[in-house]
């Protein structure tokens, strides 16, 4: 499990009456090999129901992609106490999930969440903004909408709890050391985009996409 202290990078500001609220989506699995979603501050105070986890949009929409078929497959999800659990999702599978929070400051948030097993390989896109590993250790490719979206800054959060910041080439690749085993969270926030619409009847002029990548690395790699 990624324990709360690295568990968290800014993936959507949101605004409150007193103050402003950086918070993540992100998969991981528990120590009874469960998939769940999480959503959090930097602090790595968990958001609970009743609470903020409340305003994500539910049902959400979750996949897994086993290694067997490498065809997405539909998952339910379920709200908890401070998670959404994905049920029948397993750590060694590949698992996506995405959801939105309520409109803040005229901007609807959208997040993309992926869990990457070990082992699992090359990716491909299957979010509308994803972090897809390359196959190689510490390397991901960012896409939106199927296309490579390059220089575009993103964040490491290491199994020590260290947060580094890197930033995508040209062509969309992120190249991140993992020099420590355990589990990493690699993230990129505030893709905006002036989409305009609606949302529980309240009117929106942005889009704002957020996405989050989380793997294991079982061994130390350069």
């Amino acid at each position: 499990m990624i324990r709360k202290p690295l568990l968290i990078l800014a993936l959507a500001v949101f605004a409150t009456t007193t103050s402003l609220f950086a918070h993540s989506v992100w998969i991981e699995p528990t120590e009874e090999n469960q998939i769940v979603i999480r959503f959090a501050e930097p602090s790595g105070n968990l958001e609970r129901s009743p609470g903020h986890l409340d305003s994500l949009s539910v049902p959400m929409t979750a996949q897994t992609v086993p290694a067997t078929t490498n065809a997405p497959t539909p998952l339910s999800v379920a709200k908890k106490s401070d998670h959404f659990l994905i049920a029948g999702a397993s750590p060694t599978n590949i698992v996506c999930a995405e959801t939105s929070f309520t409109v803040r400051a005229k901007r609807k948030p959208l997040f993309y969440a992926r869990w990457q097993p070990t082992g699992a390989g090359a990716g491909k896109p299957l979010l509308t903004l994803d972090l897809v590993p390359t196959g190689k250790p510490g390397e991901a490719r960012l896409y939106l909408r199927g296309k490579p979206h390059g220089s575009v800054k993103a964040t490491l959060m290491t199994p020590s709890g260290d947060e580094k910041e890197f930033t995508a080439d040209a062509e969309g690749y992120i190249r991140v050391p993992t020099t420590e085993p355990g589990q990493y969270l690699l993230t990129v926030a505030h893709q905006r985009e002036p989409l305009a619409g609606f949302h529980e009847g309240v009117a929106y002029e942005q889009t704002s996409h957020n996405c989050s990548l989380a793997w294991e690395q079982v061994s130390a790699k350069n």
